[in-house]
């Protein structure tokens, strides 16, 4: 055991490192999305939204902007402290009777070896609020009927087909689909479903970004086309386009294949009320 102040001091601030810098790409890789992108989609019309919605979401571009562009420069800054004192640390004890560079340079890895997968596991760990449910499903069984048989019966249940890198389908998440919720917040006979598709880690990120509360599923290309196609009684060769949404009544049938999104409030509240009126 190396007996030092100076090299624990220093060791343990240039392991801080790595929890800081990986998420600097990250920061960027949701500024291009949640900024850049969403204002080219927004300044050309890819939604069909009105002025005031225009505004929210606009407003939430600026927000999104100041929020990660301070995020990738504060810890730019950060690390960088750390680098320079973690290596100050680490000088004073070089300069320390007993020195051992190997010994030392091995534990140092190892510290960052250990945080920089602790970071990375964080990233696949899910610790979302308890509104936020995640329905265990295999191949053998994931048709709708089941699934509502299993989770949702005597209820009218809004589905929503995503992806993880499908700009409309987080643009609906960021402003539209609390909303939506809140209005029936007293309704015990209405429940959410989220079928997502795409990359599995960036899924639970983003069920915690977005709080997108309600039930939610994860599937393979595979899976998650066969059950999109069957949901809309589609065949083999149905393009599969997201977000798309559907209805089903209390008694477990899709009525709407292709239902309003969030965004259309007024539509998505007529069709939710015509079947949530039968018992």
């Amino acid at each position: 055991m190396i007996k030092s102040k100076p090299f624990w001091v220093g060791t343990i601030l240039l392991a801080l490192i790595p929890l800081l810098v990986l998420d600097i790409p990250k920061h960027y890789i949701d500024w291009v999305k949640e900024v850049h992108d969403e204002t080219i989609e927004t300044v050309y019309n890819s939604y069909k939204l009105n002025q005031a919605q225009k505004k929210q979401v606009l407003e939430h571009i600026l927000a999104a902007n100041h929020y990660l562009m301070a995020m990738m420069y504060i810890k730019s800054f950060l690390s960088l402290i750390l680098l320079f004192l973690g290596v100050y640390f680490f000088i004073q004890y070089k300069r320390q009777r007993g020195f051992e560079f190997w010994r030392s340079s091995s534990i140092i890895i190892l510290f960052l070896t250990t945080t920089t997968a602790l970071k990375i596991f964080s990233w696949y760990s899910f610790a979302g609020n308890d509104k936020i449910k995640l329905l265990p499903t295999s191949a053998a069984d994931t048709t709708l009927s089941h699934i509502y048989n299993t989770h949702f019966k005597g209820k009218v249940v809004y589905v929503d087909f995503w992806g993880t890198t499908c700009g409309p389908c987080l643009e609906e998440f960021r402003n539209f689909t609390k909303p939506l919720k809140e209005k029936y917040q007293n309704r015990n006979d209405i429940a959410y479903l989220y079928i997502c598709g795409g990359h599995e880690a960036v899924w639970r990120q983003q069920l915690i970004k977005y709080n997108i509360e309600g039930s939610h599923i994860f599937l393979g290309q595979q899976a998650y086309a066969s059950l999109y196609k069957q949901a809309i009684k589609g065949s083999k060769d149905t393009m599969v386009y997201m977000p798309r949404y559907l209805i089903m009544n209390k008694a477990g049938k899709i009525v709407e294949t292709s239902a309003a999104q969030p965004s259309n409030k007024n539509a998505i509240s007529r069709q939710l009320d015509k079947y949530l009126a039968f018992n």
